[in-house]
């Protein structure tokens, strides 16, 4: 039994931090929006009220995302990302007893510090030490888990919500939430890819595990221009999934009409869907360009922008065809963001030069999800903002095309200096 453990002990770690990944993003990012409807009804809060303290996450992340960078190039992560685990528990359990906007506030800004610690960036850099070849599997599984909270958790949300009420209902969800994070990091998370005594190295190849320590450096990474375009071509992906993510209850209830009812139902397809665009796009990118795999999973993502901006409240099955073909194409898009990362940075400074991509890619959603708010309150209507989207996925295409060329030449370049 011992030698079957060693030798797949990096996928324990895996399930380790999908059960983690389930849980902090799957509830906060995927879940929580759940609960705008019922909060709108019960506060008056305005669009852009209630997603304030979304874009104070996204924000308030992504301003902490470097410093939690730096600790994990320098701490060991698993102890990091326990400090992240206990202040998202504890914060998610302080839910139901919030009767202002400031205290909702408050909750979300811890939400983002506690991500910044336990959250996408630590668990990419455990898996990247862990992984060189089968990659974009690993990471597809990761990433999909997330998705996997977000298929079950707002069923369980909407049913507590319908019986219960909503502070019963996201209390019972601190408490799956604590218990599927705590057990997992304790028993199953590890960021050392080899015994320490020098035993096994659990199936992983030393030359493979040798491998991440090489790469750019932050200073060279920050001087190449597709540092730029791809900080710019993700910032702009998160700018619309975030904003999307966040919205799309309000608009689906408060501007459509459909049945608050449907609405579980309807993001539990989604993200029962992302499950399967973020292992598939992962699966892919193992096989194909990473830049291909990207470009493909915008172009559906566009396409299910543009069914929601048209549907109505009589069109329930365009609803489900928007949550299939948007949740593929968002976590496809999603999975193949970390992909492009770690192919062109991955190495010594991989710690920093991600969580630099993740400031900027946090500080683009809580921009989105404000700006979004800010302009369906001033229209009274989320047309021109999901046009904005798609006109951002636009400019995300031509960027990862960019990327790809680049790439190209430089490949070719070294194929040159090889053979001269």
């Amino acid at each position: 039994m011992k030698q079957i453990f060693d030798e797949y002990r990096r996928w324990f770690v895996v399930l380790g931090l999908m059960l983690i990944y389930a849980a902090s993003n799957g509830i906060t990012v995927h879940t929580l929006p759940l609960l705008y409807p019922p909060l709108i009804e019960e506060f008056g809060w305005s669009s852009s009220q209630m997603t304030l303290p979304a874009a104070a996450f996204f924000i308030f992340g992504a301003v902490t995302s470097p410093p939690a960078g730096a600790l994990f190039d320098r701490f060991p992560v698993r102890r990091v990302m326990l400090v992240g685990v206990m202040g998202l528990v504890l914060s998610l359990m302080c839910f139901p007893f919030i009767s202002a906007l400031w205290q909702m506030v408050t909750l979300y800004l811890i939400f983002g510090l506690a991500l910044s610690l336990c959250g996408l960036t630590a668990s990419m850099v455990i898996l990247t030490k862990w992984f060189d070849d089968m990659r974009g599997r690993a990471t597809g599984l990761l990433l999909m888990s997330s998705s996997f909270g977000g298929a079950v958790f707002p069923l369980i949300l909407g049913a507590g919500i319908e019986n219960l009420g909503w502070r019963q209902a996201i209390g019972g969800v601190s408490i799956a939430a604590a218990l599927m994070t705590l057990p997992a990091l304790f028993f199953l998370v590890s960021d050392r890819s080899i015994d320490t005594a020098g035993t096994s190295n659990m199936g992983v190849r030393q030359d493979l595990l040798a491998k991440p320590a090489l790469g750019p450096t932050f200073i060279e990474a920050i001087k190449s221009p597709t540092f730029y375009l791809l900080a710019f071509a993700t910032g702009a992906m998160w700018f619309t999934i975030v904003a999307l993510t966040q919205h799309q209850s309000i608009y689906l209830v408060k501007d459509i009409g459909i049945d608050g009812s449907i609405l579980p139902k309807v993001f539990s397809v989604f993200f029962a869907c992302s499950v399967i665009g973020k292992f598939g796009f992962g699966l892919l990118s193992d096989y194909v360009n990473k830049e291909i795999s990207m470009v493909c999973s915008i172009c559906l993502l566009t396409i299910g922008l543009m069914i929601v901006r048209s549907v109505t409240s009589d069109g329930i099955d365009w609803l489900f065809t928007y949550a299939v073909i948007a949740g593929i194409g968002f976590s496809g898009t999603f999975t193949t963001i970390q992909l492009l990362v770690a192919k062109h940075f991955a190495g010594g400074s991989y710690g920093k030069i991600l969580a630099s991509i993740v400031m900027i890619d946090s500080l683009a959603g809580g921009i989105g999800t404000r700006v979004v708010g800010k302009m369906r309150d001033a229209s009274g209507s989320y047309d021109t903002g999901w046009e904005l989207l798609i006109a951002l996925c636009v400019i995300a295409i031509f960027c990862t095309v960019i990327i790809r060329r680049l790439g190209h030449e430089s490949d070719t370049t070294e194929i040159q200096d090889i053979t001269e």
